[in-house]
């Protein structure tokens, strides 16, 4: 021994055994939920989209049912500022007059008579006229404002013309535009006959009458032209609302009205037998339109010009020169609008249209033949 220390270093102790890596806990189901619930999920939220859907338009369905009840009120604005106990109501009768039409002012009518604020009442009109008994209607609803002491002035817009002009001519003042088409006293009655359309297709109409009815019940028909006894029956009653036409305007308009006799050639018969026939009309009492100059010389008219002037005719007229000026239109919830313009886009061919085309129209109505 030579006295190195020749002592071995120990060996390190044994490094434990590694454990093998645990395995990471699966994330909750909410955060990654199983595929077969995700599918089913998504169909229910589909089914409730579809159904929130079909409510939407099952109620637009049913409003479009019952349009009259959309509606409650009047809406009113001010376009002239004025003293707050009088006021010109103003109302707006435009498009084809019909039984809407007559029932929408006679709600005017019930709110002006109850308003003792209101003096005159000024109608816009721009109107080719329309049905007789919904003309009439609203003629006697004007005449009842002037009996409760409102003023009645008409202002005309481009057309105010058969029917139109029966609801003007009660008025207390008729102011028309420049370019105001007016007149057509008269009265026109038709309905289309179908020749040779159903048999084309395999139709043949059956019509079974009551026996003491038979000469009458069908004397307008679309399947056929009336005979002359028929056609003669019409043209009666056709001529008598002629004769109370001519009263309203007559009454109406009083010495204002001027008439004169118009003179013309016809040509009547077929091929060798055609002949030239003078015939006379009494204007304004034949159907002719006229424009303001000539309407105002036979009297249909007082003076010529716009709302404006009509305005301060009304406020003059009812002695109220500082009155407020309020217009007056029907109140329609903004699901009617969207309703009414939607269903001005196409023309729907239902039930109540087919009757319409078979039921003849007796109109106070410019238009054509």
């Amino acid at each position: 021994m030579n006295g190195s220390d020749n002592t071995a270093t120990p060996a390190p102790p044994p490094l434990p055994p590694q454990m093998p890596p645990l395995p990471l806990a699966p994330p909750p189901w909410w955060v990654h939920p199983p595929k077969r619930r995700g599918v089913l999920r998504s169909i229910l939220v589909g089914l409730c989209v579809i159904i929130f859907i079909l409510s939407i338009i099952l109620n637009i369905v049913l409003m479009a049912a019952i349009p009259g009840r959309i509606e409650t009120g009047l809406a009113k604005s001010t376009i002239r500022d004025g003293v707050d106990d009088q006021i010109v109501a103003v109302y707006q009768v435009q498009d084809v007059i019909d039984d809407e039409t007559a029932r929408r002012f006679e709600e005017f009518h019930r709110e002006i008579i109850r308003d003792h604020r209101v003096k005159a009442v000024l109608l816009r009109i721009d109107s080719p006229g329309g049905g007789v008994a919904a003309s009439d209607q609203i003629h006697n609803l004007v005449m009842d404002l002037k009996k409760r002491g409102k003023k009645v002035v008409v202002s005309m817009g481009s057309m105010a013309t058969s029917g139109a002009y029966y609801v003007a001519a009660p008025a207390d003042c008729i102011v028309a535009e420049e370019t105001t088409i007016t007149g057509s006293i008269g009265v026109i009655m038709g309905w289309m006959v179908l020749r040779g359309t159903l048999e084309k297709i395999g139709v043949e109409s059956v019509i079974i009458k009551s026996r003491n009815a038979e000469g009458w019940k069908d004397e307008i028909s679309p399947f056929r032209q009336p005979d002359p006894r028929q056609r003669a029956h019409l043209q009666a009653l056709l001529d008598d609302m002629q004769k109370r036409f001519e009263h309203v305007v007559r009454e109406g308009r009083g010495e204002k009205l001027m008439t004169r006799v118009e003179r013309y050639t016809v040509k009547v018969g077929e091929g060798e037998t055609v002949r030239e026939e003078q015939r006379t009309d009494l204007e304004p009492f034949n159907g002719k339109v006229y424009l303001s100059d000539e309407a105002r010389e036979l009297g249909l008219v007082d003076e010529i010009g716009y709302l404006e002037r009509a305005i301060d005719l009304a406020r003059q007229l009812a002695a109220a020169p500082r009155a407020k000026v309020v217009v007056y239109r029907a109140y329609k919830s903004f699901l009617q609008r969207m309703l009414e313009a939607r269903s001005g886009q196409s023309l729907q061919l239902d039930a109540r249209l087919l009757d319409r085309l078979q039921s003849p129209q007796i109109m106070l109505m410019w238009k054509a033949d």
